[in-house]
Formats: C-alpha cells, structure tokens, sequence
C-alpha cells in the first residue's frame, strides 16, 4: 500500500534488527503440543514503531521461554527481501505481508496451512479470513484490517456551500460535491484519489465497477477486463475528479490535512494518524468527519478492503510454535493497544477491546463488514493491480482515452493471468 496506507507515517527508513536470523541454529517442531525452539519473525516497520509490540514479544518470551528473532525491514522492501529468501530456501517462520501476496505464495506451495491446533480461527469475524485463504485452504489469519470508508473536511464543505453534517452518500453525490470543492486552477480539489498506488486503485476500481452490476475479474481469476461498459465509466469517473498533478510529502493523506483536497477514501487508521499529525488543528467532528463508503445511486454496497495477515513458512521445521506465537500476537492485549492507533486485529468483540471501538469510525467498519469485497484472491493480484494503476493514471493524465487505457489494461493483465 502506498501514501494513504501507514507507509508514509511509518518512515521506516533503515533496517533495523533485533537479534540474528537464518538457520544457523536448530529449531525443533513441538511433539507435546508445547512452544519451544526457535522462531524468526519478519515485518514491515522498526523498533521505534512498534513498542507495544516489542513488549508483547518479550513477554511471549518470557512466559514460554521460546527465544522469538526480529527482522524490520521498510514496507518497500519486505516482498522482495522474502521472496529472495524462499528462493534461497531459508524464509523466515513468520511474516507479515498483504493479504495481496498470499495467493502467489500459496499457489508456489510456499506457506504452511493454519494449525488449528495452535490457532482457532473461529475467533475471527466472518468474512475476515476470506483474503488469506487460497483454494479453500487458510493460509493465514489478519491484522491492521481496513474496509474503505470516506473522510470530508467539514470545514471546506462550509467554505463551498455545502452541509457539513450530510457527506454524499452516492458517488453521484461525490461528483457533484467535489466540482462545487474545486477551484478554477484545480489547486484545492474535492475528492482526491491515491495517484500512483496499485492497490488503492484497484480497490477504487472494484467498488466503481461491481456497484454498477460489472466484474472486474471473471470468476476464479481466469479473465480479467476494464474494456466494458462498467470499466469504461468507471475510468470516465474517476478522471473527472481529483488533480493528479497535486503532490505532498504524506499524499493523499498531507493533501487532505492541508485541505487542498476536501475528501479522501481511506482505512480506520487515518483518524489516529490524523491525531497524532495535529489534533489542534484538524479534529474529529470539528474539521473532519466520516462517512460510510460511497454507493451508485440504486446500486449495492461495496466496500473494497485490505488486510496486511500473519502466515507461516511451509518450510518452517517449527511450524506449532510460530503459529502458536501468532495466536499470542493476536491476543486480547494486541486487540486493544492496536485499536488505539486504529489499526484492527479482527476477532470476534474487537469493538469492545477500548474506548476507540466505539468510535464512528469503528462502527463504519463494523457496519461494513457484511458488504467488504477484498478484490480477486488470485495468485495475480499484484500484476492486476499494478495494470490498475497505469491504466488509472493514464487517463487521469490525459495520456490515454479510458476506451486506450482499458485495452491496455486487458492487454497487460490477459499475460499475466
């Protein structure tokens, strides 16, 4: 994920390890039903970002006394590095990467099935699971799980004329709004989408197209196309809103906290990290507010979503105790230290783990789940959404006609699947 995701509020800049990794030394597979061994981790992030979670460690540490290694790495980076490391034969026990990744991870035989023996995932909300599950297997369970919602700068909606307490609740209405937010030189815009991102453009594509009745991608992957009446306005759409030229250092997200863009699509995390960029000057309910995620008008709700998910390596000679210290991480403590920086570890009675649960934003996710689409589970989704991406660009910048860019995409995604 790119600017409106946590990528540009991490900077996580160099790598940053705890302890030492590889297969230097055994690590043995528990007979007992007992953690034992040893067990290297892999995540995006550094140590400076994840203090609740470097706590959380040590206590699994020192309860079960199994000795748990710690690799950061930038979010840029992780994919790569692990997918030299399966190439290498020594992967990591576990990591943690977007559930666009599982698919072709799994269809390479490259992950181990959950043991349900050491994780219930019984404990997770319908549905949650759906995007780590590859061929009817669970190949992983989720964390920082984020269904779309929209967030409207109030006060720019006062400054144009608009109610500041009635967000669009279609995307007709969105497009209304947003040219009554825009100004003639298109330097304060309405509603501004994530330029350049391939997975928020994917997402963005799955909502405009299937809420119009359309498919994005044939049924079991096998044809992808944008070259239908669905696709072709939703391309249409999209280039009649937002300013792709505008720029900040945090995107999307600087975009919207400078009020050059009014609205943005975006996850539960953004309002604490809206928070922690300002409070004083932008709050909840004061400057800005939420809304759930747009829908055609007479259309059904869909709301694209994305989970980043924990997965062990089929290669792993201590596959209990890396599931088992998954289970502990997804514990009722990491439920409630996470919500505080909405991030959402979806288990059952999340919304009750702190006072953020109970948040407008927490009961937009909440009511959205029976409507999250998580876009094709294919073992092309990162090619899928990269063509996404250019093909939203492309007619954005005026570089190609949506009937240009759609052809493209169909081109490009037909070798890929």
């Amino acid at each position: 994920m790119a600017d409106l995701t946590r990528r540009g509020l991490l900077a996580a800049g160099a790598l940053t390890l705890l302890a030492g990794c590889g297969k230097d030394q055994p690590r043995q597979q528990a007979a007992d039903g007992r953690p034992r061994g040893e067990v290297t981790v892999w995540l995006h992030g550094s140590q400076d970002t994840g203090q609740q979670f470097q706590e959380l460690v040590h206590r699994y540490i020192a309860e079960f006394k199994v000795d748990v290694k710690l690799l950061y790495l930038p979010v840029g980076q992780l994919d790569a590095k692990l997918l030299t490391a399966f190439s290498g034969g020594a992967p990591p026990d576990v990591f943690k990467i977007g559930h666009w990744s599982f698919p072709a991870h799994a269809k390479k035989k490259r992950l181990a099935p959950v043991d349900t023996k050491a994780l219930s995932l019984q404990n997770y909300e319908p549905g949650t699971t759906t995007p780590l599950t590859y061929q009817n297997v669970p190949y992983g369970v989720p964390v920082d799980f984020n269904p779309c919602m929209l967030y409207y700068r109030k006060d720019r909606f006062e400054e144009a004329g608009l109610d500041p307490d009635k967000p669009p609740a279609t995307w007709e209405e969105a497009a209304e709004y947003s040219a009554k937010l825009t100004t003639g030189d298109r330097r304060r815009v309405g509603l501004q989408w994530l330029y350049g991102d391939p997975q928020w453009a994917l997402m963005t594509l799955t909502a405009l197209v299937q809420g119009k009745g359309g498919e994005l991608v044939a049924a079991g992957g096998a044809k992808a196309s944008l070259a239908t009446e669905q696709g072709l306005n939703a391309l249409t759409y999209m280039s009649g809103i937002g300013n792709p030229k505008l720029s900040n250092p945090l995107g999307a997200l600087g975009l919207f906290y400078s009020g050059e863009a009014a609205m943005v699509i975006s996850g539960a995390f953004l309002g604490p990290a809206l928070e922690k960029l300002g409070k004083d000057k932008l709050t909840f309910g004061k400057q800005y507010g939420v809304a759930p995620m747009p829908t055609w008008a007479g259309g059904p709700p869909v709301v694209p979503a994305y989970t980043w998910g924990w997965g062990v390596a089929k290669d792993s000679p201590n596959q209990f105790t890396a599931w088992h210290l998954v289970n502990y991480l997804q514990g009722a403590p990491s439920v409630t230290a996470n919500l505080d920086n909405g991030i959402i570890i979806p288990t059952k009675g999340w919304r009750d783990a702190g006072p953020r649960g109970k948040s407008e934003i927490m009961k937009i996710v909440a009511d959205s789940l029976p409507h999250v689409d998580f876009g094709p589970i294919i073992p092309g989704t990162l090619e899928l959404a990269k063509a996404a991406a250019g093909a939203v660009d492309a007619v954005a910048h005026g570089k190609s006609t949506p009937a240009q860019a759609a052809a493209a995409f169909d081109s490009t995604v037909r070798l890929a699947l």
